[in-house]
């Protein structure tokens, strides 16, 4: 049997040329001095996200661009100007060059996914840069906030939530429709209640729809909250007291209801697929996805127990829904996200 290395051995091996000299101390291992703070694990590339085969985006390791890396070689360039995106920023009425200058951060933006428009909210509005011309331009400009903005796959449209309801934008012309007109504060939507978000989809993630891939339509949660109970929270941080009232379902007490729907882009008329099996029962739908030819939207539902579970293909058209796999457990059912789909049509789960 090997002997084991001395500990100091394993230490000098994970220390720098620089510090191998030295006595291991706390700022060593927990220090905030980066120049002193030795990082035994390595350093995971941040906003790491592939281009193509050959390239992909990272940030820079001062956090203040995004770099183009070949991955062969691992040479970067810069993806974008950030003065040259400032300038074009500062051109918009209201926005001088200071404010613009914050705004070319890649944590402040995103790109649609050809990575040729990046998108911003900002003081309660959408606005959108195309880096190809170098032309930015104001998508809304209301009152009320917009959240959940999202490029269509496509990259035609901006889609976000307005006062509980789903809208969408044509970024060429501006022009913005409602896709629903009936929200309130509780009739959600495509955004999800404080229970969805926490509980099932994962806690800052309050984004209720899913475009389809060809960019035609969109399927999304309404969510009914007037069965929830109100919860006072208090806020116990500040020198006075601070309450909250939310809607929050203690042990026992109803969930939100929940549908299915999916709308044209271009509007209309929404279509409910069909739950009505569920209607008996306090269910759950947990995971929402479509399948890559855009023919049916591929969803999950489970009981609030959680002893099983079932995944189901819509169809968006006639909103008839067929059950594909059942998983059940005397104990728990664990969702595992949306199906990893083959080229033939078929898929992993």
């Amino acid at each position: 049997m090997r002997p084991l290395l001395p500990l100091a051995a394993l230490v000098a091996a994970a220390l720098p040329a620089r510090a191998q000299d030295e006595l291991l101390t706390l700022e060593h291992v927990y220090g905030t001095d980066s120049e002193v703070r030795v990082e035994f694990g390595g350093k995971t590339p941040r906003g790491l996200e592939w281009l193509d085969a050959e390239h992909y985006l990272q940030r820079s390791e001062d956090g203040d661009v995004l770099e183009r890396v070949v991955a062969a070689t691992g040479a970067t360039t810069p993806f974008y100007d950030p003065e040259e995106m400032a300038k074009a920023l500062a051109e918009l009425p209201g926005l001088d060059l200071d404010d613009a200058k914050r705004w070319t951060r890649p944590t402040a933006f995103r790109f649609d996914s050809g990575h040729r428009r990046a998108l911003w909210n900002r003081a309660n509005d959408l606005f959108v840069l195309d880096l190809e011309t170098g032309r930015a331009a104001r998508l809304t400009n209301d009152a009320a906030e917009e959240v959940g903005e999202e490029f269509s796959p496509d990259g035609r449209f901006v889609s976000f939530v307005r006062d509980h309801d789903l809208h969408l934008v044509e970024v060429a012309t501006g022009r913005e429709r409602a896709l629903t007109d009936d929200g309130s504060d509780e009739l959600f939507y495509g955004r999800l209640d404080w229970v969805y978000q926490e509980e099932v989809y994962g806690r800052g993630n309050f984004t209720g729809y899913w475009w389809s891939p060809d960019s035609s339509r969109i399927a999304f949660l309404k969510l009914d909250e007037s069965p929830v109970r109100e919860f006072t929270v208090v806020d116990h941080l500040p020198k006075r007291l601070a309450t909250e009232v939310t809607n929050y379902p203690k042990a026992g007490d109803p969930n939100p209801r929940v549908w299915l729907g999916v709308v044209p882009a271009v509007g209309g008329a929404v279509r409910w697929l069909d739950t009505e099996e569920y209607e008996p029962i306090e269910h759950l739908i947990v995971d929402v996805d479509w399948s890559p030819d855009s023919a049916r939207v591929v969803f999950q539902v489970q009981d609030r127990e959680q002893t099983w579970l079932d995944l189901n293909a819509g169809d968006p058209r006639s909103g008839a829904v067929e059950r594909l796999l059942r998983e059940e457990s005397p104990a728990f059912v664990q969702r595992f996200g949306s199906p990893h789909w083959l080229d033939d049509g078929s898929f992993l789960w």
